[in-house]
């Protein structure tokens, strides 16, 4: 079975360098020029190797393969890749939280609301207010980060609880930390790759910053009706087994994390003087404009600057040898660079990718009209990320839009290309269904509390019943 794996890789390695470095010698495809197809090759190419390789030297060779391409040079494809100002506001931003996370702010949030008055009133509202406190947090901490605190958290509370994997109030709790960390990531941009990748697409392509604001106005309302439509699910499958005879939660004892010090309390006023930063911005655009003209970067920056240069207690709240080190998934950030390129000479008008693209697909669009165009969009990304790489599908569904919004828009079905390029960031991250999806998906279903047959029936759902949910507040 391996040596017949590493056939299959080697096959598909080879495929993925012929699209990256030889595409436009192949026949050309009609209404697509030699440059178009060389372009077009080394997308196909790409996403091959990130879906059956690796993310990690194929997002390195996909920035070599754009640097060799007739006509551009390797230092405009490493600003657009790591100069770009989305991969940075990421850095930033998981350095913000990873020196939350340090100074134990995070875990104090968190045993706010699961050590409650109400929580310990039954397992079904310690559930509730478990899973709240997942949505509170994840919504401006990187998901990775969100889960593993939580399941630190989940397998502590058990073991207290005298509670052992596979039980129903382990296993419910599972499945609903691991759904929740999805929707809190789609709730907000902040400090969300997949999202922020969507936003800094459309701006790379059209020169147009979406705003916070703008992405909440939808992000919100659809993350909290998520959120109820999970602990109904939850309900649903687990209310019999866990009903009024589940362990007794009112005897729960957890570590208290002692009184906050000087370290964390500014730690926590840093980053909420970041999020009131870009918050306004939205909020004021007229008063703000001259600060929003910096860009988003620059509040997570001046936030890292302020918690490693001032000491506190004798040193500065955020190492940033150790930061960097530990709080930074490199990985990712690479294929982020990578994607982030990659879509930028993909939507170059000078190849005419995009025009192609949308020539092709748009027609089917049309016949479904104005709603059943956003439909398209909605479901395809949705059912794309529960099965693939979230960056993966950001990538490809933002050009998919992009491509077909100018074709639909001759037909008189005008899409905001600022709305397709949330709808994607944002079905890009609810991903619940199978461990191919997403890292923290993949540990939910190996952890032994839950498993893979507990995502897949209570996460496809979920994701069922977020294509209508979507789709009803993009109309509004």
């Amino acid at each position: 079975m391996e040596k017949r794996k590493g056939v299959w890789n080697w096959i598909i390695v080879g495929v993925s360098l012929i699209l990256l470095f030889g595409a436009d010698l192949l026949p050309l495809i009609p209404g697509l020029g030699a440059s178009g197809q060389r372009v077009l090759g080394l997308f196909l190419g790409a996403v091959m190797l990130w879906l059956f390789v690796d993310i990690g030297w194929p997002s390195a060779l996909v920035i070599f393969a754009l640097g060799v391409l007739p006509g551009v040079k390797t230092g405009d494809v490493l600003l657009s890749s790591f100069g770009n100002a989305t991969v940075w506001f990421l850095i930033f931003s998981f350095l913000l939280t990873f020196a939350l996370k340090e100074t134990g702010f995070l875990r104090r949030l968190a045993l706010l609301f699961i050590t409650s008055r109400f929580a310990r009133k039954s397992p079904w509202a310690f559930i509730v207010m478990f899973l709240l406190s997942v949505l509170a947090l994840g919504s401006f901490i990187a998901p990775t980060v969100t889960f593993l605190l939580f399941f630190a958290l989940h397998r502590e509370v058990m073991e207290a609880l005298g509670q052992k994997p596979g039980d129903p109030l382990a296993r419910a709790l599972m499945v609903g930390t691991a759904c929740v960390t999805s929707i809190s990531c789609a709730m907000t941009p902040i400090a969300h790759t997949f999202p922020l990748m969507a936003l800094g697409f459309h701006e790379a392509a059209t020169g147009e910053r979406i705003s916070y604001l703008s992405y909440l106005q939808i992000g919100l309302p659809v993350g909290i009706l998520l959120f109820g439509l999970t602990l109904l699910l939850l309900y649903l499958g687990f209310r019999r087994r866990i009903g009024g005879r589940g362990p007794e939660i009112s005897k729960l004892t957890l570590s208290a994390p002692g009184k906050p010090d000087a370290r964390e309390i500014f730690s926590a006023v840093v980053f909420l003087l970041v999020v009131a930063a870009w918050l306004l911005a939205g909020i004021l655009p007229e008063r703000m404009a001259p600060v929003a003209a910096l860009g988003t970067a620059w509040p997570a920056l001046l936030g890292v600057i302020l918690l490693s240069a001032i000491p506190v207690k004798g040193k500065p709240v955020l190492d940033l040898k150790d930061g960097f080190a530990r709080g930074l998934n490199w990985q990712s950030l690479l294929l982020c660079a990578a994607a982030l390129a990659l879509g930028k000479y993909l939507t170059l008008p000078e190849y005419g990718v995009t025009d192609w693209f949308g020539a092709l697909i748009a027609p089917p669009m049309r016949s479904w009209g104005y709603g059943g165009a956003l439909l398209v969009i909605i479901a395809a990304t949705l059912i794309m990320t529960n099965f693939l790489s979230n960056i993966v599908t950001t990538t490809v569904m933002y050009q998919v839009a992009a491509s077909a919004i100018p074709v639909l828009a001759l037909s008189g079905i005008a899409i905001n290309p600022a709305l397709s390029a949330i709808l994607v960031g944002m079905c890009a991250s609810l991903a619940f269904a199978t461990p191919p999806s997403i890292a923290h998906i993949a540990l939910a279903a190996g952890s032994g509390w839950a498993g893979s047959r507990d995502m897949l029936l209570y996460g496809g759902a979920l994701a069922l019943f977020s294509v209508p949910v979507v789709l009803a507040f993009s109309l509004i």
